[in-house]
């Protein structure tokens, strides 16, 4: 038996939206489950995150043991890890990881368990509902937590002709520690600006007016804090270009994300040079907004199954 995975990026937050939304990107962790009689195992084939796999190894064994039982023996064989996510750089690494493995997990196990289960499972590991949904689900989500109930969320298509652009500077920014440094109470003006941008960037990506989201993705509440860890935040989100629609640190950092319908290279180009600009190293790629979410393809019984779909 032979069963292959993808799960896409996910960039959360985007400026006013905080802990509420956030987009699927195409740039897609695979991976292939080869059924053997061997204990489970799991081989990461070489490449940039080689180095710092093994948490991301134990969040796919979490994942697999919300939906199997914390007792139950993991599946035998061995499970070929492809993975082009930076890991700890806002982009959803740990929420795929953990995706990943519920789906293998359910398809294992041939569970054929109901796409709104996964989300909750998802959302109660990863805690963040703005980053595990979407990778399970694509396009873009907006999201609500209820405490222990599962939260309420929304999922639409991204807007057409718009696609991200995802600097990625070399620069160690921890979750904890990008939390830790947010106040414990906001001014009201400050809460205020960013409700009305948030009820506007809702609106702007919805309904496909993205020339809203300039204003729309403007924040607050978290990215001025996080700027003194991020060297070039400050500078990238002042940028002003045209097809340029909106920048936003991406999830707590220290990536950043610009959505663009236009001149994605001379854009590129100038993030890059916000962080040149302190002397941080920077790449920067082109993705498109991933309207399919998570995938499981069966090639055994050539059987392809969209998460959600």
């Amino acid at each position: 038996m032979r069963i292959d995975f993808e799960v896409p990026a996910t960039s959360a937050n985007l400026g006013s939206g905080f802990d509420a939304v956030g987009i699927a990107l195409e740039l897609r962790l695979r991976a292939s489950l080869r059924c053997d009689e061997d204990p489970f195992r799991t081989r990461f084939l070489p490449g940039p995150q080689m180095p710092t796999h093994e948490g991301f190894e134990q969040e796919i064994v979490r994942g697999m043991r919300a939906l199997l039982g914390e007792n139950a023996e993991l599946p035998r064989g061995e499970l070929v890890v492809e993975n082009p996510l930076p890991l700890g750089k806002g982009l959803g690494s740990s929420a795929a990881a953990l995706v990943l493995g519920l789906l293998v997990a359910d398809a294992v196990a041939e569970l054929e368990t109901p796409a709104e289960r996964l989300v909750e499972l998802a959302c109660g590991l990863e805690g963040h509902p703005d980053n595990s949904t979407p990778a399970l689900l694509g396009g873009i989500v907006i999201a609500a937590q209820q405490g222990e109930m599962m939260p309420s969320y929304l999922r639409f298509d991204p807007p057409s002709g718009v696609r991200a652009i995802v600097a990625v500077p070399q620069l160690e920014l921890a979750t904890a520690q990008a939390r830790a440094v947010l106040p414990q109470a906001y001014a009201k003006e400050d809460s205020v600006f960013n409700v009305q941008r948030a009820a506007l960037l809702g609106a702007a990506l919805a309904s496909g007016n993205v020339r809203h989201l300039r204003v729309a993705m403007q924040d607050r509440l978290h990215q001025p804090y996080r700027a003194a860890f991020v060297p070039g935040l400050q500078e990238a989100l002042r940028l002003e270009h045209p097809g340029l629609l909106g920048i936003a640190l991406s999830g707590a950092g220290p990536s950043v994300l610009a959505l663009v319908d236009g001149n994605a290279m001379e854009i590129a180009a100038s993030m890059r040079a916000c962080f040149a600009h302190h002397r941080v190293a920077c790449e920067t790629w082109v993705l498109g907004l991933a309207r399919e979410g998570a995938l499981v393809h069966d090639r055994v019984r050539n059987e392809r199954h969209v998460v959600g779909v």
